[in-house]
């Protein structure tokens, strides 16, 4: 297990410096100066270039990424352009209300998509399979923005059940405004387990070991949960692991529909106004968490399944 920890704590690192590295390379390539973007017309020669200084955009293509490789290792993510913030000021503000909803989207995925995969598969060919088809049919085809703005008129409008938009104060209020973006959210993510699920589950109810445990006489629920299910998630878990990164890009949409402070809409914003600290220090702080999540799917992984762990 410990080998295990080893090499995917080394391929993590490897990963998140190829992602600094790529997006350093992407915003160099941009042809649009951001500081006289930032400065405007009238700025003087001199202004302009003590700014370039300040910013470590004096040198060359090598000597920025160097500049921008070193900070990051002393964890420094820059400086704003356009706030004068610094970056990490600025990200640990935005981050917290996404990945509580990218969480949140997930919980509510497994908790209503295992669910009902495991009773479309134990109903095959019923009414409780065709619904679970119908409902996962409608969930993967509805766009994000359109499921967004029905749950807003139908829950927060007319029934006034939530808020239309925001973040709260305060922890019940903050969890009040969470369960809208976070069903909008998990809606596709819903369909989608519930369609894995129920594959997984008919393949695993058909194998021996299902058969021989039925044999020995134990109750059709402990068949079912038990020794079917545990060898059915382990697909379900590389999904939440790789989707959690789709989960917070997919997040900007929900946070402008319901007006929600997030990491997505500062990336927008900041690409928006060529705000490359910004840009830069939040896809790299999103590389980050997809890859810790990601390698907490792997250990799951070894947890589930032992023959991982000695592989």
């Amino acid at each position: 297990m410990i080998g295990l920890v080893a090499r995917r704590i080394g391929w993590s690192i490897v990963v998140v410096w190829f992602v600094v590295t790529t997006t350093f390379a992407m915003t160099a390539a941009i042809p649009a100066d951001p500081i006289k973007a930032l400065l405007g017309p009238h700025a003087t020669p001199e202004t302009i270039e003590r700014v370039r200084v300040h910013y470590c955009l004096d040198k060359g293509l090598i000597g920025q990424y160097g500049c921008y490789a070193l900070h990051i290792v002393h964890g420094d993510l820059g400086e704003s352009y356009r706030s004068k913030r610094p970056v990490s000021a600025i990200i640990a503000d935005r981050v917290w209300p996404t990945a509580q909803l990218a969480l949140a989207a997930i919980l509510l995925q497994l908790l209503v998509g295992v669910p009902l995969g495991v009773i479309a598969a134990i109903r095959r060919n019923r009414w409780p399979d065709h619904a679970a088809n119908i409902f996962g049919l409608i969930g993967q085809s509805a766009p994000t923005f359109f499921i967004g703005t029905l749950l807003l008129y139908v829950f927060a409008y007319r029934f006034g059940w939530f808020p239309i938009g925001g973040y709260g104060v305060g922890f019940w209020d903050r969890m009040h405004h969470l369960v809208l973006p976070a069903a909008t959210l998990a809606t596709v993510g819903v369909a989608y387990y519930s369609r894995v699920v129920r594959s997984e589950m008919v393949e695993v109810l058909s194998e021996d070991y299902v058969r021989t445990a039925r044999a020995k006489g134990l109750g059709e629920r402990r068949v079912v949960y038990v020794h079917a299910l545990r060898n059915a998630l382990l697909p379900v878990i590389t999904i939440a692991g790789l989707q959690f990164g789709s989960l917070l890009s997919g997040a900007i949409i929900v946070e402008k529909v319901f007006a929600r402070p997030g990491l997505g809409k500062t990336l927008l914003d900041a690409i928006s106004e060529r705000d490359y600290p910004v840009v830069q220090g939040a896809v790299l702080v999103i590389a980050v968490m997809y890859v810790l999540v990601n390698m907490g799917v792997d250990l799951a992984y070894g947890l589930i399944d032992p023959r991982i762990r000695r592989a």
